[in-house]
């Protein structure tokens, strides 16, 4: 498949998945994410590949959903609707279950989804110039899958979900969001670094272990969780008649992104 809003390089035994949409910082729309999910398959099948290394180009690695106004949407008959509307988890659960290791190389800002995103990965090495964050709850939405509770700390995992803010990269770091936080300009070079590394140890061995360190995860419920949020981000989707939530989605309309962030940040500027 000839990918246009990704990059996929396979070298020694490492491939390389680079969100490709710099001029949007990599949001992720269904066309991404289609293409995204169809490179997860092929490195999935890929018995030359050990390890699985995933960024973005730019200046971020992805600002979460586009949700700019204009967006289109491809209508489906009603009992494809489940499908369609839980894309994007779906694509996303491919990277958690994903027969190779993976690092996520976080350059730039992570949210919502993409913060989403850089937490499925196994490995998660972050550019000291990184935010992270899941913003998603000042605009009425939820995050599109339930991985901090397996993450970090439970005030920690309350204070981002409840306020919608965001951290730096060595914040991120002490809260347990990432391995190591290194200078911008060596983010790439480290990752392929630990990647290496990685790919050097028996595939078997290594994959095995993964499957051994997935299954405790389920043992914690990890797939009920993810289900049972699904139904709430349905049951979320389904509320129009939130009064902040029409009020929000017409100033994105009418006024365009700027003028949506602006007033969806607002209250929160002067509360610290």
């Amino acid at each position: 498949m000839n990918y246009e809003l990704i990059l996929l390089e396979i070298e020694d035994g490492v491939a390389t998945l680079t969100l490709n949409r710099p001029e949007k910082l990599n949001a992720l729309n269904a066309e991404l994410l289609r293409e995204f999910s169809d490179a997860l398959d092929s490195v999935h099948g890929d018995h030359d590949v050990n390890v699985l290394v995933l960024t973005g180009a730019g200046r971020a690695f992805s600002a979460g959903f586009d949700i700019s106004p204009g967006q289109t949407h491809e209508a489906v008959p009603p009992t494809a609707h489940w499908d369609a509307t839980h894309l994007a988890p779906r694509t996303i659960m491919k990277l958690w279950n994903l027969r190779q290791p993976t690092i996520c190389a976080v350059n730039g800002h992570a949210l919502a989804a993409g913060n989403v995103l850089a937490m499925t990965a196994d490995i998660v090495i972050a550019a000291d110039n990184a935010v992270f964050g899941e913003p998603e709850v000042r605009f009425v939405a939820h995050s599109p899958a339930i991985m901090l509770p397996y993450m970090i700390p439970f005030r920690h995992l309350n204070w981002l979900y409840f306020t919608g803010d965001t951290v730096d990269a060595l914040t991120a770091e002490r809260w347990n969001m990432v391995n190591k936080v290194v200078p911008a300009d060596t983010l790439m070079e480290e990752a392929m670094r630990v990647a290496r590394r990685i790919a050097s140890v028996p595939p078997y061995a290594a994959q095995m272990m993964k499957r051994s360190i997935k299954g405790a995860y389920e043992n914690m419920g990890f797939s009920s969780a993810f289900e049972n949020h699904l139904m709430i981000r349905m049951i979320e989707g389904m509320a129009d008649d939130v009064p902040e939530k029409e009020a929000l989605r017409a100033i994105r309309e009418e006024q365009g992104m700027r003028a949506f962030l602006q007033a969806r940040d607002a209250p929160f500027v002067s509360d610290s």
